[in-house]
């Protein structure tokens, strides 16, 4: 028997009604519950089957207990999980079941906690799975047979598996909710996970040495100096228990495991020093010159400074049992007689010197025999019913289709803003290069003549599919709408993290040193860090709504001449046939000019259009399904997320391959513009008569950045609504804990006064810190197709300073040369996207 290790005892808790309560209130169906009324009757009653009270009194000393613990635990745990799975059972969510559950603290059961946390329950399941397999362990090393050692090591292995399931759902648990809970504190989970590998890799070894000659005495040492290793990490975590928690804990228990672990780890060094001893003396007459027979004298001495001391103490009786000090003097005796032997053999053979502690070759442990956890056989088992699940979303689901849907979403703004930067780098592009104001003398001609170009028509027809000035003006008050929502959810966000921590405070005053848990002013610093960060986009936004709104009013007159008719836009329209002579002499250079010019229109029409596809695919794409189907199929996460992009992803190609294709026409266009430039001297006064004819791109230039506004205030609402929820959780379970907390000054007066007279200082809490909820969650990088040109992310943000130039005076030099030089970010990091061109894709006047 090694020493005993207490289960969690907990309460009766109705599963069923909350249940069915929830799946109403969320999904509003009854006949979803009925699909799955067995599966939670199930679960109800395979708790109430789980009578620790009862199984506390026999676990250590029936086998038969142990194990139907284990067969009872996971057929519990496999129903609940799928409950936990779809239905949550979190603290602050209302759309789960609202059931409290009650757990005690294994080592002293007056110590509680009472959350409406899945976790919590699963988390205290899990542990008490893991102490039922280290008795079954325990059960089969007493009969120190091979075969029982090689079960044990699975049923530890198991135990290693179930305290990796803990772990893995603590961290969703703020530290103070299971404050009061000492078995989950970093000690002692440390202690037990350590424990149960040194166990194992001391019956690995103990198996192994029997069949020694085919492993190798080498390689079977590798494993027992594992053993003393982990033994050694034990062994510290049970003194910083001992420290620490005394108090709490009790020095009956403590004072079982610590002797306990010393002697595991006193007895797994020295033997494994001595077998090294043995191993080095075996190779002298293989290796003559490796200095074995120093290394074996130095192996043994190192056996000899840990044992003896111990060995040498009147007092060890009072530490260790009667039977762990039978089995040191043995070691101790077998250390003497080779220490005496090979030191003799030394003096008159091989007169080597004794090789340092810090210079002994320690055996590794091959990776081929490392203990790894082992999940239960009868846990993959499905359990009956369920499939039933179907209509359900799990909060795993639930999460992974935001995060796809965010990304989509943001991907979205960035094909849009790359859309809005080419256009204005194309407007820069033919200013520098004077391409508006021979393309604007080839349209005069065609006025002249009485014809719309068809340049100006393409901008008409685009102002009348948006609805002229109506249709803007809906527009507006979208992007205003959008603007007033925004500024709400900031207040509101910002009021309730105040709210909060001014509470935090005042408990804080009223209770003073027994207020324990953590202050909210440090917790909530990532929330304020994030809000602050969104804010600033909002009032960076807010600065350059005057500038768009302006350039529309500039605008309002074309976007009302686009309502008439194409006669009356005809008379309208500045008509001058003074540079006729020119543009018949040079026909060709501007027939060519022209048709390029009008390629560059089609092309980016184009991209208007795949922005659109795009908005239709994401919209006709079901992501919570793709989310829902891959988990179900356990595929990993970041599949699922590629998967779920591939049809966005053919949208995304295409846009990049045209931008490149529209980048080496507009260097065509601004090379045949060069050429004209130096048949005609054109005068500056010429030149600021450029782009007179086609007002209305000017018009469409300011709608496009109306809708810029749109789509960027869309995205700040999202991101907002979703640090919202965040901060909700955040906020209810820190309500939560505050209001157990003050319950348990109550309770807990009584006892402490009853324990102590002292005043007791406020307990320093485990390692499990909250959960630090991401601001920008990273998303998997999809594996782009082949000769895709990954985009890269836009420059930095400007405000409110002047934008600086972005291109060379003289554009392009060379042809054919990469224009424009960014493009949309394929894959999106973080959120707000950053441009130098302002919030609503107005760029700013010098």
């Amino acid at each position: 028997m090694l020493f005993n290790l207490p289960l969690k005892q907990t309460r009766h808790v109705d599963i069923i009604k909350p249940v069915e309560q929830a799946i109403l209130s969320c999904y509003g169906e009854a006949t979803l519950f009925a699909e799955i009324r067995d599966v939670v009757e199930k679960t109800q009653k395979l708790r109430q089957n789980l009578d620790y009270d009862k199984i506390n009194l026999s676990i250590a000393t029936d086998p038969l207990t142990s194990e139907n613990l284990e067969n009872n635990l996971i057929e519990y745990l496999k129903h609940f999980s799928l409950l936990f799975k779809h239905l949550r059972f979190e603290q602050g969510d209302q759309r789960s079941p609202q059931v409290m559950f009650y757990w005690s603290d294994s080592f002293d059961h007056k110590r509680s906690t009472q959350l409406n946390s899945g976790r919590l329950e699963l988390i205290s399941q899990y542990y008490n799975l893991a102490i039922s397999y280290y008795y079954q362990a325990n059960s089969k090393v007493i009969k120190d047979t091979d075969p029982d050692r090689k079960a044990a090591i699975s049923k530890l292995r198991n135990g290693l598996w179930a305290l990796e399931q803990l772990k893995q759902n603590i961290h969703g648990l703020s530290k103070d909710s299971i404050s009061q809970l000492y078995d989950f504190s970093t000690y002692n989970l440390q202690f037990i996970e350590h424990t149960f590998c040194g166990l194992a890799y001391k019956a690995l070894y103990q198996n192994m040495m029997s069949s020694v000659k085919t492993f190798g005495l080498n390689v079977v040492c590798g494993t027992i100096f594992e053993a003393a290793k982990e033994f050694s990490i034990s062994l510290k975590a049970v003194e910083g228990m001992n420290t620490q928690y005394q108090k709490q804990i009790g020095k009956n228990v403590l004072g079982l495991m610590l002797p306990m672990i010393q002697f595991y780890q006193i007895w797994a060094t020295v033997t494994g020093c001595l077998q090294m001893g043995i191993y080095h003396y075996g190779r002298i007459s293989e290796d003559s010159r490796g200095q074995n027979m120093g290394k074996a004298l130095g192996f043994l001495a190192k056996a000899q400074q840990i044992i003896q001391p111990v060995i040498n103490d009147k007092n060890a009786h009072k530490t260790f049992s009667p039977d762990q000090l039978d089995q040191l003097k043995q070691l101790n005796q077998q250390l003497n007689q080779l220490t005496t032997e090979y030191n003799y053999k030394n003096q008159q053979i091989y007169k080597e010197q004794l090789v340092a502690q810090d210079l002994l070759p320690y055996p590794p442990l091959l990776e081929q025999i490392r203990l790894k956890p082992l999940e239960p056989a009868s846990f993959k088992e499905q359990i009956q019913g369920a499939n039933n699940f179907s209509g359900f979303v799990s909060e795993e689901a639930l999460q992974l289709s935001r995060e796809i849907k965010m990304f989509v979403e943001q991907t979205r703004y960035s094909l849009e803003e790359s859309l809005r930067l080419l256009f204005d780098q194309k407007s820069q592009a033919y200013a520098e290069n004077y391409v508006t104001f021979f393309i604007d003398m080839a349209q005069q001609k065609q006025l002249v003549q009485g014809g719309i170009p068809q340049s100006i028509q393409d901008k008409i027809n685009y102002i009348r599919q948006r609805g002229c000035l109506s249709g803007v003006e809906k527009i507006i008050q979208q992007a205003k709408q959008c603007s007033v929502v925004c500024n709400q959810l900031i207040g509101q966000i910002e009021q309730s993290l105040m709210s909060e921590q001014q509470q935090d405070q005042d408990n804080r005053n009223k209770f003073g040193a027994k207020w324990t848990r953590s202050p909210s002013a440090q917790l909530n610093q990532q929330y304020f860090n994030s809000l602050k960060d969104l804010k600033a986009k909002y009032l960076q936004a807010q600065k350059i709504d005057f500038d768009v709104i302006n350039g529309f009013e500039k605008n309002r007159e074309a976007v009302i001449l686009a309502a008439q008719t194409d006669q009356i836009i005809i008379q309208q329209l500045p008509k001058n046939n003074n540079n006729s002579d020119f543009v018949n002499q040079n026909a060709q250079y501007f027939g060519q000019l022209t048709s390029l010019d009008q390629q560059v229109n089609f092309i980016i029409d184009q991209l208007k259009s795949i922005i659109q596809q795009y908005n239709q695919t994401m919209q006709q794409t079901n992501f919570t399904k793709f989310a829902i189907n891959g988990l179900n199929d356990g595929i990993p996460k970041e599949q699922i997320f590629n998967a779920s992009l591939q049809d966005v992803q053919g949208h995304i190609e295409q846009f990049n391959n045209n931008m490149n294709q529209v980048s080496e026409i507009i260097g065509q266009v601004c090379g045949i513009a060069r050429e004209l430039s130096n048949l005609k001297k054109q005068s500056a006064e010429q030149v600021q008569q450029a782009g007179s004819t086609n007002q209305f791109a000017s018009a469409q230039q300011a709608i496009d950045n109306i809708d810029h506004s749109v789509v960027f205030y869309e995205q700040l609402k999202m991101h907002l609504e979703d640090q919202d929820r965040k901060i909700k959780d955040y906020i209810v379970a820190r309500n939560i804990e505050s209001e157990q907390l003050i319950q348990q000054f109550n309770q807990q007066q009584t006892y402490s006064q009853q324990q102590t007279q002292s005043v007791q200082q406020p307990i320093q809490q485990s390692g499990y810190q909250y959960p630090v909820y991401p601001n920008n969650p990273q998303y998997p990088q999809a594996n782009p197709p082949q000769n895709y040109q990954q985009p890269v992310p836009f420059p930095p943000q400007q405000y409110p300073q002047q934008y600086p130039q972005q291109y060379p005076q003289q554009y392009p030099q060379q042809y054919p040369q990469q224009y424009p030089q960014q493009y949309p970010q394929q894959y999106p990091q973080q959120y707000p996207q950053q441009q130098n061109q302002g919030m609503w894709g107005q760029q700013q006047k010098k």
